[in-house]
């Protein structure tokens, strides 16, 4: 009877430890990850469902030389980090490249049916050159088909917000007046490329920490420019168009959503 106790109390012994000594399954795995560092001229890579980082160099051939890479540094719920870098020479009045994160939720909605949009972007320049010419500016797109994905061929509106205009770069077109928007006095342009026309509220000064609500801009645009309420919103980028100079640009903080 004593062997037998001794048995039962040596076996539960050993289960005990093998069991405090197991591993624990990680029940939050990070939220961190680092993508892969895009240097081809389209080359785009997925973070989640929400954001497609692009490289784009759309306008690479008007430079006489220049390289730009792109990477997502961390996506945190929400939030991403990345960062371009790049240098051109070469056709200064020129944009080269538009390195962005496009937004993929909530799209296809019109105008008139979005609550709001609410985004935040900091960011900061590193490394810049004296001769940089560059902007740092969301670029959304609307049409008249609800499922066009922002098709240059259905394309009816770009409208840009241009938060830094560095080195002399401006929008398409003509300044043709002003927008008090969100407690700011925007430069508002107007112009048109291919087949669609620009608007783009370019700000005073350089704002490198924004938290608002983009729907008021389509709202004055709607209220003084003629653009429908029954456009739909296609796509929403956020990103940089450098036309000469060199410069990594660093968003420490991006989120939007389409309500």
């Amino acid at each position: 009877m004593t062997n037998f106790r001794f048995f039962n109390l040596l076996i539960a012994f050993i289960t005990g430890a093998l069991v405090i000594s197991s591993p624990v399954p990680e029940v939050n795995p990070p939220l961190n990850k680092r993508g892969a560092v895009l240097t081809g001229q389209f080359d785009t890579e997925s973070e989640s469902s929400r954001f497609i980082l692009e490289n784009n160099l759309w306008g690479e051939a008007s430079a006489t030389s220049g390289s730009q890479s792109s990477q997502v540094t961390s996506t945190n719920g929400d939030s991403v980090t990345w960062e371009t870098t790049y240098t051109w020479e070469g056709g200064p009045s020129d944009v080269k490249s538009y390195a962005n994160l496009d937004f993929r939720e909530g799209l296809g909605q019109s105008l008139a049916s979005i609550t709001s949009i609410p985004t935040t972007w900091s960011w900061s320049y590193t490394s810049a050159s004296s001769d940089l010419v560059a902007d740092v500016s969301y670029d959304t797109w609307l049409s008249n088909v609800a499922d066009s994905s922002g098709s240059s061929s259905t394309s009816t509106f770009e409208i840009m917000i241009w938060l830094s205009s560095r080195g002399g770069a401006g929008p398409a077109g003509s300044q043709i007046g002003t927008a008090d928007v969100n407690g700011v006095t925007w430069n508002l342009f107007q112009g048109v490329v291919e087949t669609w026309t620009v608007f783009s509220f370019v700000a005073p000064s350089e704002i490198t920490n924004f938290n608002s609500d983009l729907l008021p801009f389509y709202t004055f645009l709607i209220d003084n420019n003629g653009v429908p309420s029954s456009q739909f919103l296609v796509q929403a980028q956020a990103g940089t168009e450098p036309f000469v100079g060199s410069a990594t640009l660093s968003t420490s903080s991006y989120a939007i959503s389409i309500n």
